[in-house]
């Protein structure tokens, strides 16, 4: 690769600010695969191995690292950051996740990846001066994030995180590069075999494995036991209150998004016309977006006071015009994942490749049916007529060619099946007023003994192929426990992400992004710990000593284990459709 091209790809990596929504924003790894250069490396080692990119992975990468281990991190896109990024979804968090209103929630290092997003636009960007001394600011001035940024942004403060361990030679990244093959010695992984992009095997060899894939990929490959979709309910099964079906079904999971990018611009609205062709599926869709918008507002010409009612081209809005100095962007940028461009009919976990693949084609083809509605056929509240033709897709945005997300948003993955499973009774407010037979305020998400972080979110189960309505219930705050990133059959696998075992119900509170941050980074931090202790996660997690120890260690480094007193009764809804 030419010194030439290289730093055309490498771009901002060096702190050069960026000046548009989306501009790309390469790291090392990102360009060296964007040059298509063949990697001469083909066996790789290290303490710890990280098996998943997204938020997980990067934070369980920096746990194990910022604990004196060397990682290997991978991921099958070419994108690190996962749902914040390649999947294009602003974070999904809390009330108390901010500091005004405590910082609960959250572990010090995602407080502070935040933050460095928030000072990465002060910085580097044409904000107004309102935004700068706003502690804080919402990019996007969005409703459904308290900080709704471009995707670039969040992948630039990720590898910024991550440089000064590259630079150091104690982390290596395998960007293009998915699980296929294991090497195992009795209930210990050995070795894990991934595929790049130029189709060679690459072996990277480890002492712990952390599965932080979107799909938990990892698992069957390692032959670790785990479980797809809904498991049996009632007294003979998880005994949770909104699963009562007799019989477990892997196809009842949640639906996925293919997300775009849409950009808006007002002052040219009326001659600016990037109407797209029809899909071929859109007359079957189209009931379900009239539906949607007869009930709901969309509206990208203005903004809304809320008591107008909310307002959808707002809703998961990265780049609002209301952030930056008087013409300094043109266009304000949304994100469109909404319930109806949420795909139903067709699942991505437990099923072959051809039909993974079309089951995505699908989804896309959803999506651009949505665009084209809206650029045809929405109303318009202004009197102007339907559409906006206007929209168009930021193809920057992505990083992809069709302006849609490098991968789908994934809600439900394939699940460990660690030592102990995070049931509906554990958090559920309804589940836990009717087994205890008391007032919802008098009562708390159920202790665990052995938490390694916090979180919260409501249970929102998305409709999916044998669940058209999904669930959108109560939660308290809650515990991550460590019993549920602990596999039952291997020795040294660790959840550091969605894989964790929860229930098919549970996965819909401990999927969002904090929580799935502070999964992945006590893996990390436990993989090290184990390591420089010359123990392993069952014997800590079943010695008392030694496992209050642990837990000390994590609340040393800003890992909070429990919620304070004044929070843990409580909840609060999130906007829907998350």
């Amino acid at each position: 690769m030419s010194f030439s091209r290289r730093s055309l790809l490498v771009g901002a990596v060096s702190g050069v600010g960026l000046t548009a929504a989306g501009a790309l924003a390469f790291g090392d790894h990102e360009a060296a695969y964007a040059a298509g250069d063949i990697a001469t490396v083909n066996s790789y080692r290290a303490q710890v191995v990280v098996v998943g990119g997204g938020v997980g992975g990067v934070a369980a990468a920096l746990g194990a690292l910022r604990n004196g281990a060397t990682v290997v991190l991978t991921e099958e896109t070419d994108w690190i950051g996962g749902q914040f990024t390649s999947q294009l979804v602003p974070a999904d968090e809390h009330r108390w996740i901010e500091p005004s209103t405590g910082a609960y929630g959250q572990t010090l290092a995602y407080k502070s990846l935040r933050a460095a997003v928030r000072q990465f636009y002060k910085t580097h960007y044409p904000v107004t001066e309102a935004f700068k001394t706003n502690t804080q600011p919402n990019p996007g001035n969005a409703w459904v994030s308290r900080i709704a940024a471009d995707p670039a942004v969040w992948r630039m403060c990720m590898w910024q995180l991550l440089m000064p361990y590259l630079a150091a030679g104690k982390l290596s990244i395998l960007l293009g590069h998915r699980p296929v093959s294991a090497t195992k010695n009795g209930a210990a992984i050995t070795a894990v075999g991934l595929e790049g992009p130029d189709g060679a095997i690459r072996e990277v060899s480890g002492s712990y494995f952390i599965e932080a894939t979107e799909l938990g990929d990892l698992l069957p490959v390692v032959g670790a036991t785990s479980w797809v979709g809904r498991e049996k309910g009632g007294p003979s099964g998880t005994n949770e209150l909104h699963n009562t079906n007799p019989t477990e079904d892997s196809d009842d999971q949640q639906g996925f998004t293919m997300v775009m990018a849409l950009g808006y611009d007002r002052t040219r609205a009326d001659v600016l016309d990037h109407r797209i062709s029809k899909p071929a599926s859109y007359e079957t869709h189209r009931p379900t977006f009239a539906s949607f918008f007869a009930a709901n507002l969309f509206d990208p010409s203005r903004d809304y006071a809320y008591a107008d009612g909310p307002n959808f081209w707002q809703y998961r809005r990265v780049a609002a015009l209301s952030s930056f100095t008087p013409g300094a962007f043109i266009e304000e940028v949304s994100l469109i994942n909404y319930p109806c461009n949420d795909f139903k009919t067709g699942n991505l976990v437990g099923v072959d490749d051809a039909v993974k693949q079309a089951n995505i084609e699908a989804a896309k083809e959803l999506s651009l049916s949505l665009l084209y509605y809206l650029q045809y056929e929405s109303p318009r509240p202004d009197g102007g007529g339907t559409g906006y033709p206007a929209l168009r897709l930021r193809t920057d945005v992505t990083g992809t060619m069709d302006g849609i997300a490098k991968a789908p948003y994934v809600r439900e993955a394939r699940r460990l099946v660690g030592l102990g499973r995070i049931a509906e009774w554990h958090i559920g407010v309804d589940n836990r007023v009717q087994l205890l037979g008391k007032p919802a305020d008098q009562l708390t998400a159920a202790t665990f003994a052995d938490s390694v972080g916090t979180g919260h979110y409501w249970i929102d189960v998305h409709p999916g192929p044998k669940n058209p309505n999904g669930l959108w219930i109560r939660s308290y705050t809650y515990q991550i426990p460590l019993f549920a990133m602990i596999s039952r059959n291997l020795d040294n696998l660790l959840a550091g992400g969605k894989t964790i075992n929860t229930s098919h119900i549970t996965n819909g509170a401990y999927r969002v992004h904090p929580t799935e941050w502070n999964i992945g980074e006590s893996a990390g931090v436990l993989a090290a710990y184990c390591l420089s202790g010359n123990t392993n996660p069952k014997t800590l997690r079943s010695t008392s000593a030694t496992l209050t120890a642990f837990q000390s260690h994590l609340r040393a480094q800003g890992i909070q284990t429990d919620w304070p007193s004044t929070t843990r009764n409580q909840w609060l809804k999130p906007p829907t459709g998350a």
